[in-house]
């Protein structure tokens, strides 16, 4: 889910800066249909038909992000969406937009270095931290009290052994402490620093949902494997 919105929220950027784009537009349609998709499977699956009678796949993904906060969160992705939000007014609306594109893009970085070092080649992990170490500054000081530190701290022997060949693999130590960094992050910037769990029932249960799903459509896959 978070992945998703927040390629949303990067095509949405793309379109926005470069105008109409034909594989932008459709990989930006793909991801709005899987995420109506996952919600009205989500809504039946857990005995909630009566939110979706007469009710457009759309407005559904519309009231999910409203109810559970991720409309603020992405703001790009909600005006693209049709979702009105109640911004400050005045002169602290730029500087609110400034704050959300700055902490869309540290979501980001987080989440694709966490896609990242499951990878077998780690060689660009070391300028996607400092790229992550830019962004944790730029995001203000809820960020970089808490986490400009612990990038330093590892960073040194992070870029050694990024550079050590040409197919360089982190140490299993440094891999753990990367995820548990990004994982911090995404949950600080998301979820006011608790986890899903913590979050409001609807969200909790969103997630609990697509852990099933992907779980037996693991199953799935290996027994047609079989």
């Amino acid at each position: 889910m978070l992945n998703e919105l927040t390629r949303i929220e990067m095509f949405v950027t793309r379109l926005e800066a470069v105008g109409k784009h034909g594989e932008t537009s459709t990989e930006l349609n793909r991801t709005i249909a899987h995420l109506e998709q996952t919600l009205l499977a989500f809504e039946v699956d857990t005995g909630h038909s009566d939110r979706i009678e007469n009710t457009s796949g759309r407005v559904m993904l519309r009231r999910y992000m409203i109810r559970t906060g991720l409309a603020e969160m992405f703001p790009k992705s909600s005006e693209y969406l049709g979702i009105e939000l109640a911004l400050p007014g005045g002169s602290y609306i730029e500087a609110h937009f400034r704050q959300m594109s700055s902490i869309n893009q540290l979501t980001s970085i987080a989440l694709q270095l966490q896609n990242d070092i499951k990878l077998t080649n780690h060689k660009f992990v070391a300028h996607q931290v400092a790229l992550l170490y830019q962004c944790i500054t730029q995001a203000g000081p809820q960020f970089s009290k808490k986490y400009k530190n612990r990038v330093e701290e590892n960073f040194d022997a992070l870029k050694e052994a990024s550079s050590v060949s040409d197919e360089p693999y982190l140490p299993i130590e440094l891999q753990a402490w990367l995820n548990d960094l990004t994982t911090d992050i995404v949950a600080e910037a998301l979820f006011s620093g608790r986890p899903m769990s913590q979050q409001t029932p609807d969200a909790a249960h969103l997630s609990q949902y697509i852990d099933k799903v992907s779980s037996e459509g693991a199953e799935g896959g290996m027994v047609q494997a079989a």
